[in-house]
């Protein structure tokens, strides 16, 4: 599947226990995994890449790849040479392939093999952004850029209460108790260092739990819907509309 070939966007399929021997590009491209998982050989190094992890392949790299079990499905693109620069200035190291794994990359992953499967007048321009979007987050991680405050152990407990009980209901009193803070305190500190509300946060993860379900399943959306927190099948339509840009059938359709 490509969009166009002025954006370059492609979804490539890998069957099962596949295996592609030693080979190289010619043009460098940014790949981003949506589904299954892969070993990546590249010289003496050895990389294992799944479901939201984000890599950079520079021009003349040999590489070469082995897929697991259930294949894998990613989507890749080709940097336009003002993009390359930016990531240049982050001070990224490119001939070394630098990869990341991250939900922001899930999340852009799935609204892209979503505008491949189902395009329409806009699925161009709204292409394009993606993979700004993908490339701007990416070259944030380089050493060139500002550093990543690291959330101190407190609110990393608060976090990971929020994981454990994302699909239940949950009030940010409960998790300013697990935390051992006050609300005020934790709403704000919250915010600044995962740049979301308490509120948002969760959501995103029940939006990531009803986006496997649709992948892996066939459950009914209401059933789809009630698994994963929400209280109806229009409740997990709007969530899903506004971080994932396409309802959950929408979704569903395009990434099978």
């Amino acid at each position: 599947m490509t969009m166009t070939a002025a954006t370059r966007l492609q979804a490539r399929d890998y069957a099962a226990a596949s295996s592609m021997e030693r080979h190289a590009h010619a043009a460098a491209n940014l790949t981003i995994v949506v589904q299954g998982e892969f070993v990546e050989r590249l010289g003496s190094r050895e990389r294992h890449y799944a479901r939201g992890h984000i890599a950079f392949l520079p021009a003349g790299l040999e590489h070469a790849q082995t897929f697991g079990a259930a294949g894998a499905r990613q989507v890749t693109f080709e940097p336009a040479a003002d993009w390359l620069d930016y990531l240049a200035d982050t001070r990224l190291a490119l001939s070394d392939g630098p990869f990341a794994n991250a939900p922001v990359y899930r999340r852009i992953g799935d609204r892209m093999l979503c505008e491949l499967r189902r395009p329409d007048a806009l699925s161009m321009l709204a292409c394009e952004g993606l993979m700004l979007e993908a490339i701007a987050a990416f070259g944030r991680q380089g050493p060139g850029a500002p550093a990543a405050m690291s959330p101190p152990a407190w609110l990393r407990a608060a976090r990971d209460h929020i994981h454990a009980n994302a699909l239940q209901p949950l009030s940010l009193r409960a998790v300013a108790r697990a935390a051992g803070r006050h609300e005020i305190h934790l709403a704000r500190e919250f915010r600044r260092y995962f740049g979301a509300s308490v509120g948002a946060y969760q959501r995103r993860l029940r939006v990531d739990h009803a986006a496997r379900l649709l992948r892996e399943t066939s459950l009914p959306l209401s059933e789809v819907a009630l698994e994963s927190g929400f209280s109806s099948h229009a409740h997990l339509c709007r969530e899903c509309k506004a971080q994932l840009g396409v309802t959950p059938s929408q979704y569903r359709a395009g990434v099978r």
